[in-house]
This record gives structure tokens, sequence and C-alpha cells, in this order.
């Protein structure tokens, strides 16, 4: 009888063991499916200036533009990238030049 018992006690802590060890493993698991996911996000933000001709000036002024997963968009047109939400600001730049002013990034 005590030796039935006891290997009911030794089967149930193998079991829990067991168990526990699956749990540890499936998390540890996850956890790398979820960092391998984060480095394949490409995601930036920069300002350009965007220029136009009015009358006898060149108007530029700065705006915001995201990378997200290589498509560059203007910033006020993307509300989400890869599940991370843009609250985007104005950006304050501007300048004025004259009519043949030529751009040097050109």
């Amino acid at each position: 009888m005590r030796g039935s018992v006891f290997l009911i006690i030794v089967a149930v802590v193998m079991l829990s063991v067991s168990f526990v060890a699956a749990n540890i493993n499936s998390v540890s698991l996850e956890k790398n499916k979820n960092k391998e996911s984060i480095k394949d996000i490409q995601f930036s933000t920069f300002t350009s200036a965007v220029c136009e001709n009015k009358e006898d000036f060149v108007h530029c002024k700065d705006e915001i533009f995201v990378n997200c997963n290589g498509n560059i968009s203007k910033a006020i047109d993307v509300a989400e990238c890869n599940g991370i939400r843009l609250d985007v600001q104005k950006a304050t730049g501007f300048a004025m030049f004259e009519k043949g002013w030529k751009d040097p990034r050109n």
C-alpha cells in the first residue's frame, strides 16, 4: 500500500514538473517570436522642405514624413505604423526665397 501511494506521489510530482516546464518553454517561445517581429519593423520620422512657386517668390515649409516599412508618406496621411499610433504635431519651419533661387539639393 505504501509503495503504491509513493508511486502515485512521484507520478503527480513528475506531471507537475513537466507541466511547469512546458509552460515556461511556450512563454519563452512566444517572447522570441515577439522579438523577431519587432526586429522586422522599419519605422522612422524626418522633416523635409516642401517648396512651391508663388508669384515672385519660392515659398518653402517643413513637413514631417514617416518611413513605415520602406513606404514614405506625409505624417498627416499616416495614422498608424505597425501598431505605433502617430500623434503628429505641425512643423513650424518656413522660408521665402526670390524667384530665381536655385535649390542646392537638386
